[in-house]
């Protein structure tokens, strides 16, 4: 048996994962066991869903406004980088399109990490799919999508903080948010990047979100690890 904290219940089954809220279930310990006892008699609670529910509303209006300020600085470098060209409007197109679907997909179900890296993979190819065919002036990987990132280090750490009991859950995003620097890095070094102030800030926080996740992260990140990669 292994049990969620999130949703306070017991689960019987031999998974892994809360089939409630799809966070990674906790071992029982001697204490938990005694308490079932004492559910039998007294009834298990059920989850408080409505806790839940203004925890996802809280984190939507925050990435609402972390998508507003994101815009607001891509607009202003694009002013001042290559005001001929407003590449920023692509990118507001995109982000808005993401919300869109984010705030769709939390409302019908669960498991929206997984959903959040689907979509900055999906505006990351969308992104440099419009660079290619407008000329491929490189305002996609020098900017757009070392902003992308930076703005995907905010959403996770901000989940993290919302969802304490349960960060771990949230270590695959960051991953692939690395993996996001990897390629903006082997850009710089194949000299495809000439600007590298907003791609070497991209890679430093995403680098030290890693490391600091990493070593902190102790036993809860070791099993999330093995759990997602059955090593």
């Amino acid at each position: 048996m292994n049990k969620c904290t999130n949703c306070n219940i017991v689960v019987y089954d031999d998974i892994d994962i809360c089939p409630l809220c799809h966070s990674v279930l906790d071992e029982m310990t001697a204490e938990d066991e005694q308490a079932i006892n004492g559910f039998t008699r007294k009834g298990a609670p059920y989850p408080d869903v409505r806790r839940r529910t203004k925890r996802l509303n809280f984190a939507m209006r925050l990435i609402l406004f972390l998508f507003i300020l994101a815009e607001i600085a891509m607009v202003t470098i694009n002013l001042y980088t290559k005001p001929d060209f407003l590449w920023s409007a692509i990118t507001g197109v995109t982000m808005s399109y993401v919300y869109v679907s984010m705030v769709y997909w939390v409302r019908h179900d669960a498991g929206y990490a997984a959903k959040i890296g689907l979509q900055l993979s999906v505006t990351v190819a969308i992104l440099i799919g419009i660079d290619y065919f407008t000329g491929l002036t490189g305002w996609s990987y020098q900017w757009a999508i070392p902003g992308v990132i930076l703005f995907g280090d905010a959403i996770v750490f901000f989940l993290m903080l919302l969802n304490r009991q349960h960060w771990y859950s949230y270590t695959l995003l960051l991953f692939l948010i690395g993996i996001f620097c990897i390629g903006i890095l082997i850009m710089y070094l194949a000299g495809q990047i000439e600007h590298i102030l907003l791609p070497v800030l991209c890679i430093g926080v995403t680098g030290v979100y890693l490391l600091g996740t990493v070593i902190f992260g102790d036993r809860q990140f070791t099993r999330e690890i093995k759990r997602r990669f059955h090593v």
